[in-house]
């Protein structure tokens, strides 16, 4: 009988386990499908921002204006002038959402080594309680924790924004979506475009053209890149959102369909332990009667 009772008591306990894994994956689905419109159409506006930045970039470099900046970073370099860098990392506040953490933790792991004068704005308890043991070890390691809500808007990035003006490069850490069962953890330089290869070029050269620039194009490039770094960064910590939500939802899936196996698992053990009680209980009974019959 003590054991018939012990696996009601399991049986109860998976069951409410099971329920509650289910409830969060039906949570983080919703979350998921009401903002994956949004990430995914922003996305390409903000894929379209970047180009356009990149064909404005390589007209500069056109004008010979690109290479008078390499020079002049070379001898600033030369000359041990450092260009301050900002690293923003967006981790979860909470767990239960699978391996998403700690595939951004293993990616902090091969940064950190090569930024170590950075400062870090790390945003999430998860990320956060990861930098404080790391600053346990390296004192002089910069980390400002940066607190959001679930719900965020650009005015909660607001801050954070303003910081931008005062760093030279500024870096994103962060869980790329992909699709629902996949996602990349990607160390991205804001408003940056990728380097073109020499068959872009070649490509290109055939629609070449000269273009005329109101305002002067540096100050083009530099409006756009500021704007485009606002809007990089929101599409970023929106896609990482997704990201989340995905990972949320297939961890708890995963549990939800678990508990099921192990629910089956513990009724079929239950089935054999109820039929041996009762087994046992008719070979009492028979012994009962042949003791009567005597």
């Amino acid at each position: 009988m003590a054991k018939v009772n012990e696996i009601k008591e399991q049986q109860i306990v998976v069951a409410s386990v099971g329920g509650f894994a289910n409830s969060l994956q039906q949570i983080a689905t919703m979350r998921m499908t009401s903002l994956r419109k949004a990430v995914l159409a922003s996305r390409r506006f903000v894929d379209e921002a970047t180009l356009i930045l990149r064909e404005l970039k390589r007209e500069k470099q056109l004008q010979f204006i690109e290479e008078l900046e390499k020079i002049d970073k070379k001898l600033s370099q030369r000359f041990g002038v450092k260009r301050r860098e900002a690293i923003i990392v967006v981790s979860s506040y909470q767990g239960l959402c699978g391996s998403y953490n700690t595939e951004i933790i293993a990616k902090l792991e091969k940064i950190l080594p090569e930024h170590l004068e950075a400062d870090y704005f790390v945003i999430g308890s998860k990320g956060q309680d990861y930098f404080r043991r790391q600053v346990s070890k390296n004192p002089n390691l910069n980390y400002y924790p940066y607190d959001i809500p679930e719900e965020v808007q650009i005015e909660d990035l607001k801050r954070l924004i303003s910081m931008f003006v005062y760093y030279d490069q500024i870096y994103l850490v962060y869980s790329k979506y992909i699709n629902t069962a996949t996602r990349e953890v990607v160390f991205l330089e804001l408003a940056e475009p990728a380097i073109e290869t020499e068959e872009d070029k070649e490509k290109e050269e055939e629609n070449e053209g000269k273009f005329i620039f109101e305002p002067d194009l540096d100050d083009l490039i530099e409006s756009v890149t500021a704007k485009l770094r606002y809007s990089l960064f929101r599409q970023q910590i929106l896609d990482s959102k997704l990201s989340l939500y995905s990972a949320q939802m297939v961890a708890m899936q995963t549990a939800s369909d678990n508990a099921k196996d192990l629910l089956k698992d513990l009724q079929m053990e239950y089935n054999k332990a109820r039929r041996k009680q009762i087994d046992k209980k008719i070979q009492e009974v028979q012994a009962g009667r042949a003791l009567w019959a005597e």
